[in-house]
């Protein structure tokens, strides 16, 4: 007898009974209390005292800085920002640092501190 004959009476066999499991897994199942749905608890209300409350401080807070931001930020001082935006672009205070970029063999052996 080959494969293909065994297979053909495997699948031509019944079982004599009904197999039904369900019953007694349930049946195992109700024995052990631990594999019980647990009852879900209930539903805790929201109070909106607290969140309205805190809504309105935030929003005073938020008030507060916004009123307070101008006032702060008009104490810089233009003077100095604008000579410290003039000191970058001075290319004389970059001379010595240039000047070693082209040629750093003249740079290490000449002297200017005399110059700036």
């Amino acid at each position: 007898m080959n494969i293909d004959e065994q297979l053909k009476q495997l699948a031509q066999q019944t079982c004599p009974k009904q197999v039904d499991v369900v019953d007694s897994v349930m049946a195992e199942v109700r024995k052990h209390p631990y594999l019980q749905p647990v009852a879900k608890p209930a539903v805790r209300k929201v109070r909106w005292v607290p969140w309205a409350s805190l809504t309105a401080v935030a929003a005073a807070a938020g008030l507060v800085v916004v009123n307070l931001t101008p006032a702060v930020a008009a104490t810089y001082n233009e003077e100095q920002i604008g000579s410290m935006m003039a000191s970058v672009a001075d290319y004389n205070y970059y001379a010595p640092v240039e000047s070693a970029a082209e040629n750093p063999i003249d740079y290490l052996y000449d002297d200017y501190s005399d110059e700036y």
